[in-house]
């Protein structure tokens, strides 16, 4: 395995600890994203550090060229590359279709005044779907130009 995958790992460690000191020390409202993100840090990084070593080890080695291998051929098949753009379609318009969605019901909760404060979030998922509208265009664009 290659040295950037434990150097990453160990970043990963690093942030998460720092995160971790600041849920400890620190008493503010934030404490809870804190937790949270020391979690996330402190986790992947080892297993990432545990996995590195895993497979640097001379018994492992050869196992890890045959997967290392076959994931490269995963990567180049282009009928699998072929269902990855096209999963990656779907979840864009259900993406959108979920936040069209949203934005009519936080209207709605907000007009029978269930809601008090939604004409933020509904602003914002506004341009949130503008936003993935107009980049969904541009990539397209973008690639159909290249290719």
């Amino acid at each position: 395995m290659k040295k950037n995958i434990l150097v990453t790992g160990f970043i990963y460690v690093l942030v998460g600890t720092a995160f971790l000191l600041c849920g400890i020390f620190l008493d503010t409202k934030l404490n809870s994203l804190f937790w949270g993100f020391a979690g996330a840090g402190i986790i992947p990084g080892l297993t990432t550090i545990y996995k590195y070593f895993y497979w640097s080890h001379p018994q492992n080695s050869a196992r890890y060229v045959e997967k290392f291998e076959e994931q490269n051929i995963d990567l180049k098949d282009e009928r699998k590359e072929k269902f990855r753009n096209l999963s990656g379609r779907y979840a864009y318009v259900l993406g959108l279709f979920t936040i069209c969605i949203s934005i009519v019901i936080f209207s709605v909760l907000y007009l029978l005044e269930i809601m008090q404060s939604a004409i933020i979030l509904v602003v914002y998922l506004g341009g949130y779907a503008v936003f993935q509208y107009i980049a969904g265009v541009l990539i397209f664009r973008y690639l159909d130009k290249k290719y």
